[in-house]
This record gives C-alpha cells, structure tokens and sequence, in this order.
C-alpha cells in the first residue's frame, strides 16, 4: 500500500465513525486495493492445512523396517551405540506428565545404581541384592543438608518403616525421578525380590511438551528384537494414555502421536507404521 493511500486513511477520521451497513463499508477506500479472489483464499487454505499435517507427521517418514535399515548402513562403523526413542504423547490440560516402566523383552545391558533406604537386617539385603548405597536416617538427612549427591542413581527403594522420613526429601528426588512410590512398587520392604525384578526394567517420564526419550537398543541389534523393544514401550505408553482419559478408555495409538528414532548422535527418523505396531503380537526376544 503506498504512502499516498495511507495518509489518505488516516487522515479521514469520518470513516472510523461509519455504520455497519454495507453500502457504506464499501466506500472505505481500503476495499478497493483489496485484490484477493476466492480461489486464492482457497488455495492458502489448503497449503495452511498440508503445514499443519506436516507438523504433525513430517513427508520424510519411514517405516520402520527401511528407518532401521538407514540408521545401520549409516553407523555401519558404529555398531555399539544406542538406539534412541522419542514419543510425543498427547498433552492434556491437567493431565499429570506420563511416568512408568517397562521390562523390555530384550534388556538393555546396563548396571542400575539403587539407592535404597533401609537399616537392620533390610539394610544387609539391600547390600547383598547388590545396592550400590544403603542408608536410613543418617542418609536422609546427609541428602537434605546438601551433602549427599543422588544424581548417579538410577533408581530408588524405601522400606515402608522409613517411607516416611524418606518423603522429607521428596523436593530432591522427585525432580530427578527417585522418589519412591506405593504404586510404583518402589515402597516395599521384600526389597531383594523387589531389585530382581526391576533390574530389567526400562524406566521412563514425559517432559513438560509431552515427549518420552529413552534407549531402545544397539545399532547392531537385528530388526525383530529392536522392534520387540519398541512395541512394548508403546503399548504401556498407550496404557498410561489411557487411564488419563476417562471419557475414551478404549483409544489406540490416540494418545500417541508422532514417534521418531535415531542414533545418540545422528538424525532422527519419525515412523510411519507406529500405529500398526500395536496392533501386532509382542514380540519375546532373549
């Protein structure tokens, strides 16, 4: 719009004051520089909604047979590194953020660190299960004043004697996903069965956009047992989708909207079947 239009609206006060009668309307001199025709108003339309999908699920995704078979012939040298997952759920307002675990069919193969608080004859269990740092009041309260570091930990336990000195630090470890919790099984006092059982379980959270990142497996690992580790991890994902809606509580692949994979330290694949793989039959690899 030139200067010369410009001046000439604003410097014409009596159009602001117009009423809402089309004949009117029309003599405000904007109107006549508009040069927008219905098609062309449809045709942005149409491309504002190919953007949209596009954000939602991007052109250059793949199965997940030919993503698997890109990330290999890529890191064909570097057959040890980690597989990575990441999930975009559906945020709700008012849904708390996903958390959960999951025992993969094919375990990742790495030592958990417990920090388990316990004493007595617990506290000798803990240590003899393998727990890297057992301790009860003295440990809590090291945590408390700052002297203690908690962030090498990979998981937590509490003897349900302690639990509740143990909710004193709750500030500490919750941020850093170690609290424990009743309905996470992480409050237990058969604490040797309770550390057998969560070794090879995967454990997981959302962040504040709704998004899970975790390993998933090795490059090396073949397509069966990658795959395996993948279905499982969406189908407990789907699970705890499910019991934040109470209105949908046989939604599939709904709460789940986009997930992409990628080597710890290349480009990320988003898959185009993910919905498909809960639809199949889990996968047992060992």
């Amino acid at each position: 719009m030139s200067l010369h239009i410009r001046s000439k609206l604003f410097t014409q006060p009596n159009f602001i004051c117009l009423k809402n009668s089309l004949i009117k309307l029309k003599s405000f001199h904007f109107i006549e520089y508009l040069n927008l025709t219905y098609p062309q108003v449809r045709e942005y339309a149409s491309k504002s909604r190919k953007r949209k999908k596009e954000k939602i699920m991007p052109s250059t995704a793949l199965p997940l047979a030919d993503a698997l078979d890109i990330i290999k012939a890529y890191e064909i040298t570097y057959p040890d590194r980690t597989l990575e997952l990441h999930v975009k759920t559906k945020l709700e307002k008012g849904n708390s953020p996903i958390r959960g675990s999951v025992s993969l069919p094919k375990p990742l193969s790495k030592k958990v660190a417990w920090l388990v608080f316990a004493k007595g004859k617990k506290a000798e269990e803990a240590k003899a299960a393998g727990a890297h740092t057992v301790g009860a009041e003295e440990l809590i309260a090291e945590i408390a004043e700052g002297n203690f570091t908690v962030g090498n930990f990979d998981k937590c336990l509490s003897t349900t004697e302690l639990y509740p000195s143990v909710t004193k630090i709750a500030r500490i470890l919750g941020p850093k996903m170690l609290m424990p919790m009743v309905k996470r099984g992480t409050v237990t006092d058969d604490i040797v069965e309770t550390i057998k059982k969560m070794d090879d379980k995967l454990g997981f959270n959302s962040d504040k956009l709704g998004w899970i990142h975790t390993g998933i497996g090795k490059i090396s690992w073949t397509t069966k047992e990658i795959q395996g580790n993948i279905q499982a991890i969406l189908k407990e994902i789907n699970e705890l989708g499910k019991g934040q809606d109470s209105k949908d509580s046989n939604r599939k692949a709904v709460f789940i909207e986009k997930i992409a994979i990628n080597p710890n330290m290349g480009e990320s694949i988003h898959l185009l079947d993910f919905k498909n793989l809960l639809d199949f039959p889990s996968i047992t690899t060992k």
